[in-house]
C-alpha cells in the first residue's frame, strides 16, 4: 500500500478550477493524517487554495507550476524557478500565431493567458469559461495535440531558448522551463525526501499520450482516472 501519494488537481481532485466537492472533503483530510500528500498542478499556489479548502492548509506539500515551484507542508519554499526574458518573449510570440490561427471565440479575449512566474497557462477558450464547456472542448488533447504538430517548427525554436509546451488541463497548452516538468519535479521531490519509489503512487486523469501526466509514467507507479470521484474510490481502496 502507497506512503506518499501524488494528485494533479483538475480533472482529478476537482472539476477545473472548482472546489473540492464535499463528499470528497472527509476521505481527503483522512489521507492528509494517515498518508504524505504531495498536489502537483500547473496552476499557482493561489489558485490551489481556492480549490482545496482552507481546513487542509499545511496537510500537504505543493508542487504549483508543474513542480517548479515547490511548497513544504510548514510554508517553506523548496526551490523555485523563472523563466528568462528570451523564454517568455518565445512563448507569448508562439501564443500569438497559434490564437491568430485557430481565431476561436471567446467570452474575454484577456482571460486567455496566465503567466505564473515559472509557467504560462494559455486557454484556448478561456480559464474561467463555464467548466462544463471546459471538459467538452478537448477531452483527450486531441486538438492541442494537432495545433502543436501544425505549429511543430515554432514548438521547436522555442525548445531552443530552454522553454517547452504540452497541452494542460482541460483548455489550456502549459508553458514550462525544457525538461522541469511534473516528471522531473517529482523525482526531485522524492530524492530530497528520501522515500523510495516503489512507496510513491501518482494519480491523474492525463496519463495518456501527450498528456500533462505522461512526463511521470516511469519515475513512480500511476493510476489512470477519469474524474474526482475515481480518484476518491482509489484513495478509500487505500486507506487502513
Amino acid at each position: 500500500m502507497p506512503k506518499h501519494f501524488f494528485f494533479d488537481l483538475d480533472g482529478t481532485l476537482t472539476r477545473s478550477r472548482t472546489l473540492m466537492a464535499a463528499a470528497h472533503q472527509e476521505l481527503f483530510d483522512k489521507l492528509c493524517r494517515e498518508k504524505n500528500v504531495v498536489v502537483i498542478t500547473g496552476g499557482q499556489l493561489s489558485q490551489i487554495r481556492k480549490q482545496i479548502p482552507s481546513r487542509f492548509d499545511g496537510m500537504y506539500i505543493v508542487l504549483s507550476q508543474s513542480g517548479n515551484h515547490a511548497i513544504e507542508k510548514n510554508g517553506e519554499i523548496l526551490w523555485s524557478e523563472r523563466f528568462t526574458q528570451e523564454q517568455k518573449d518565445g512563448i507569448l510570440a508562439l501564443i500569438r500565431k497559434i490564437h491568430d490561427d485557430v481565431r476561436l471565440p471567446v467570452k474575454d479575449e484577456n482571460d486567455l493567458v496566465e503567466d505564473r512566474g515559472s509557467q504560462i497557462s494559455y486557454s484556448l477558450i478561456g480559464h474561467h469559461e463555464d467548466v462544463s464547456k471546459k471538459e467538452a472542448f478537448d477531452p483527450g488533447a486531441q486538438k492541442r495535440l494537432a495545433i502543436l504538430a501544425k505549429h511543430a517548427e515554432g514548438v521547436e525554436e522555442l525548445r531552443k531558448t530552454g522553454a517547452d509546451v504540452r497541452p494542460g488541463g482541460t483548455t489550456t497548452f502549459d508553458f514550462t522551463i525544457a525538461g522541469k516538468h511534473k516528471g522531473f519535479n517529482i523525482r526531485r521531490l522524492i530524492e530530497k525526501k528520501d522515500w523510495k519509489k516503489e512507496d510513491c503512487v501518482y494519480v491523474g486523469d492525463a496519463l495518456f499520450p501527450g498528456g500533462n501526466d505522461e512526463t511521470v509514467i516511469g519515475v513512480i507507479p500511476t493510476h489512470a482516472v477519469r474524474d474526482p470521484n475515481e480518484t476518491f474510490d482509489f484513495v478509500k481502496n487505500n486507506l487502513l
